[in-house]
């Protein structure tokens, strides 16, 4: 029962949060057909043939419809073959209710628009959106035809955006705007002007339009004239532009891969050839490295108690019992530890396992000790940057990072004039800079010899010969150990087990301190934990619309 109610719940959830994508209908409107029937009085009469495929199941189809100021929406229909079918209007959306599967239908709108024309002292206005940017759907193949009341030979029309230039005005007067494809969120007002005489309307608007519209008119082809210049240069300039930029990418990578060559020549030269790598930096410090601060604080608390067992800080005086002998360190993380193991958990230099459990029973102990560690961490970070393991270019870094954002005021002229081949090269360009001035370090001489070294030990160590492991001095077989286990290399860590084993057969005395280590990394990992907190936190947002075409109007078309 819980697990229904469970699946209940989220199903519920999921409803409220992603109800457009959960509930969404598949359908494409690949036929459209809208025709305005300019009447006398100033109504229009509009028939509109929608023709949707649908892909699975579907309740029926929608049309939004803001209409214009001063105008309204009148004797909405919906037809399907002859037959009337159920509407409902919610806001300004009217749902057709038609349910089937898998189907292909056309369906008929019939609607009237109360004073939807304006009448001026010369000629009457058909000034109308039939869809606006709030429109979510893609019309396929859009057809708009105004019909005047009467044929005339005096007409004046043009479209604005998705309806620009696609107008043809018949010896009649019909007017046809093919649209074609229309994607969602576009605007295409339709304005349409007829000599007055056709009309007996009265009169809406005390003077004349002809001008203004003619004016309009030339203003629209100018600015396309414009807009085609602009296209015209721009995409010439765009591939000099663009290339030098690309040049300018090739000559840093160059410069990158010729810097990383030189280091790694100079490491090659100076490198250990000992099976162990010499301690450039502290073992704690290194490993949190080289395993790219994806160290979690247990591992951090294990490595770090080891080492401190290994210089002699710490002694094992009994079973699971851990004594501070000197408190004498060479690095503040190594102080750190010993502060938080010895003198806020242990007591009198003694610290224990059992002492670690009770200190975690109190919630305050533990943000105590997230903090304490969070502190350790950043000591451990603070040992690896004053050893300078990168050169990070921090200033060439900073000039390519602004060099490449020069490209956006580009960018945004390729957008505003439709280059997007173009706008899409300069995008890659642009990422392409930032993403090496982000990341762009190379390792210095001694980043390079810890990281090649270490490198070279795990590719070498499991072919290590016992006379060899023999002759190891007891550090270096005590950092071999620290290493592996650190970096959680398992066949590492059998391989050291297996040679400190057969050491301790032969060599009592000095493997003694090496099975105490083996000993306390194993208790050590199963004791110590990490303590971490996580927090989410979620908004939810609501979006209203208006029409976005002329006059307030606008609309469009769904289906549910």
């Amino acid at each position: 029962m819980k697990k229904v109610i469970g699946l209940f719940t989220i199903v519920i959830i999921g409803l409220l949060i992603f109800p457009m994508q959960i509930l969404a209908v598949d359908f494409t409107i690949n036929k459209t057909n809208i025709d305005a029937y300019l009447q006398g009085n100033g109504d229009v009469h509009v028939v509109e043939s929608h023709t949707y495929d649908f892909d699975g199941d579907f309740n029926g189809i929608t049309r939004t419809i803001y209409p214009k100021k001063g105008a309204t929406i009148k004797d909405f229909k919906a037809i399907e073959n002859g037959n009337s079918l159920k509407v409902r209007l919610d806001d300004e959306t009217y749902k057709i209710y038609r349910s089937g599967e898998d189907e292909s239908i056309t369906i008929e709108l019939n609607y009237v628009i109360i004073d939807g024309v304006e009448v001026y002292t010369d000629m009457v206005q058909f000034y109308w959106p039939f869809f606006d940017s709030n429109n979510e759907s893609d019309y396929e193949n859009l057809t708009i035809t105004v019909h005047p009341p009467a044929a005339t030979s005096d007409t004046i029309a043009f479209g604005y955006d998705a309806a620009y230039g696609n107008q043809q005005i018949d010896n009649n007067g019909v007017v046809t705007f093919q649209l074609g494809l229309v994607e969602s969120g576009q605007n295409g007002d339709i304005r349409v002007a007829y000599d007055r005489s056709i009309f007996s309307a009265a009169i809406t608007h005390n003077e004349s339009i002809q001008h203004t519209l003619l004016q309009e008119q030339q203003e629209l082809k100018d600015k396309q004239l414009d807009f085609l210049e602009w296209q015209g240069n721009l995409d010439k300039v765009a591939p000099f532009v663009i290339g030098s930029f690309g040049l300018f990418l090739l000559l840093l990578l160059f410069f990158a891969w010729r810097k990383k060559h030189t280091i790694l020549r100079e490491v090659e030269r100076q490198a250990s050839q000992s099976v162990i790598p010499k301690e450039r930096m502290s073992m704690p410090a290194t490993i949190y490295h080289l395993r790219n601060a994806m160290v979690d604080f247990g591992d951090m608390l294990t490595i770090g108690m080891m080492d401190l067992v290994r210089k002699g800080n710490i002694k094992v005086t009994e079973k699971d019992t851990y004594t501070l002998v000197n408190s004498k360190t060479e690095y503040e993380h190594e102080r750190q530890l010993i502060h938080l193991l010895f003198k806020k958990i242990g007591e009198n230099g003694i610290f224990t396992f059992e002492k670690l459990e009770h200190y975690m029973k109190s919630a305050l102990n533990k943000k105590s000790l997230y903090n304490d560690l969070s502190m350790y961490q950043g000591a451990l970070v603070q040992e690896i940057n004053s050893h300078q393991l990168f050169h990070n270019f921090t200033k060439l870094r900073w000039f390519i990072g602004i060099t490449s954002l020069f490209l956006i005021p580009f960018m945004i002229l390729l957008g505003l004039y439709q280059l997007f081949m173009w706008l899409f090269f300069a995008l890659i360009m642009m990422f392409a800079l930032l993403f090496f001035s982000f990341l762009f370090k190379v390792r210095t001489v001694e980043g390079k010899l810890i990281k090649h070294e270490w490198k070279q030990f795990k590719e070498n160590f499991s072919t290590i010969q016992t006379n060899h492991w023999y002759n190891l001095s007891k550090d270096d077989k005590e950092r071999a150990l620290l290493f592996s286990t650190g970096m959680k290399d398992k066949k590492l860590v059998d391989i050291n087990k297996s040679l400190i084993k057969k050491d301790a057969s032969i060599q009592d005395d000095s493997s003694y301190l090496v099975l105490q280590l083996i000993t306390l990394s194993t208790l050590a990992s199963v004791n110590f934990g990490s303590v971490s907190n996580v927090s989410a936190e979620s908004s939810t947002t609501t979006t209203t619309f208006t029409g976005t075409g002329v006059g307030g109007g606008g609309g469009g078309s769904g289906a549910f």
